[in-house]
């Protein structure tokens, strides 16, 4: 796999990123300071597991809390499922101190003729609070806008998951409104807070 280094200047920060050479075989590869964003494999399914099967982690997912490792094998196959065809991109987010996958963060329902994706993400509780998945991002947003050539953002979020808004707001994405009984989950309407970025 070739990799190549990239720095850029985004929202005043410089931020080095490294990625495979793009083509239809080849998942990117991105790493931070902290951080190897990589392609899922089973051989994550235990690190996933970990963090999936907590309720607080679930509560803003649309899935039933995981109560085997099958759950994270099936969720892994789903997310390269979707990149196989051609419907985005789901990284591992692997603690180079630790070799762990703590997280992942991608994009999914990818509209190349629009030029625009959603972003979603989740991170192990053990974890939260020390920025790792806005170090996570910036890179993923970085590949998004020069790589898969995105014009736009989006990104939905539970009204409740301040946490999440605030991340967002940090990255300079823009709330666009609330979204009434937007999405069916667990057996109930839920709303939405739209956020957006543009590639400006």
């Amino acid at each position: 796999m070739e990799i190549k280094n990239h720095t850029y200047v985004f929202q005043n920060k410089i931020i080095i990123v490294f990625f495979s050479k793009i083509n239809t075989m080849t998942y990117p590869v991105l790493e931070t300071e902290r951080l190897i964003l990589r392609q899922l494999t089973s051989n994550d399914a235990e690190d996933l597991f970990e963090y999936f099967s907590l309720d607080e982690v679930m509560e803003y997912y649309d899935l039933e809390t995981f109560r085997t490792l099958e759950d994270a094998q099936k969720i892994i196959r789903h997310f390269n499922t979707e990149f196989e065809k051609g419907k985005g991109f789901r990284w591992g987010l692997e603690l180079k101190s630790e070799k762990k996958v703590i997280g992942t963060c991608g994009y999914h329902n990818w509209f190349p003729d629009h030029s625009r994706a959603e972003i979603g993400y989740e991170l192990n509780p053990k974890f939260w609070r020390n920025s790792y998945m806005k170090e996570a991002i910036l890179p993923i947003l970085i590949y998004g806008f020069e790589s898969m050539r995105l014009h736009r953002v989006d990104a939905f979020i539970d009204p409740s998951n301040i946490s999440s808004e605030k991340l967002l707001q940090s990255l300079n994405f823009k709330e666009e409104g609330t979204l009434r009984d937007y999405f069916f989950e667990k057996g109930k309407f839920v709303d939405a807070k739209i956020f957006g970025l543009i590639n400006e």
